[in-house]
């Protein structure tokens, strides 16, 4: 697994690449643990991470430039529907970028936004914890043709 962290510069390598989206409020870390779990599965791929532990600052220029480049997308813990929506009309309306949305459901909120994006979104790929990252392999298994 190739993992680039913003700010470091992302070139092509013909793998599928996983873009970890910001979280909820009140998530702090949890990209290191999606990380931890797809090394673990065994992902070949590469992992961009614009929020690494190193830096508070935000990463932009760096997600704009990359956008068309990604073959998934990961939102973990999303505070509703809407930002759901948001990401998908910034990145899905670019590219064929596939998005998987992850709700905690040892959280009460969680479990609303998950049956919420159900009823609003039936064919989005909604998993109940981060270990159920695998989802997201899967959808890389086959990945659309990432643009340059």
């Amino acid at each position: 697994m190739r993992l680039i962290e913003y700010p470091q510069h992302y070139a092509l390598d013909g793998s599928p690449t996983l873009y970890l989206d910001c979280s909820g409020a009140g998530r702090p870390g949890w990209q290191s643990e999606a990380i931890a779990l797809l090394e673990a599965a065994g992902f070949t791929g590469t992992v961009l991470n614009p929020h690494p532990p190193s830096h508070t600052e935000a990463p932009s220029g760096w997600q704009e430039h990359n956008l068309r480049r990604f073959c998934a997308v990961l939102l973990w813990c999303p505070t509703g529907v809407q930002q759901v929506l948001d990401v998908r009309q910034r990145f899905l309306r670019l590219s064929r970028t596939a998005l998987v949305v992850g709700c905690d459901h040892t959280e009460r909120e969680q479990r609303f936004v998950h049956a919420e994006l159900q009823t609003t979104m039936p064919r989005l790929a909604v998993t109940a914890d981060l270990a159920a990252v695998r989802t997201a392999l899967d959808h890389l298994s086959a990945p659309a043709t990432p643009q340059t």
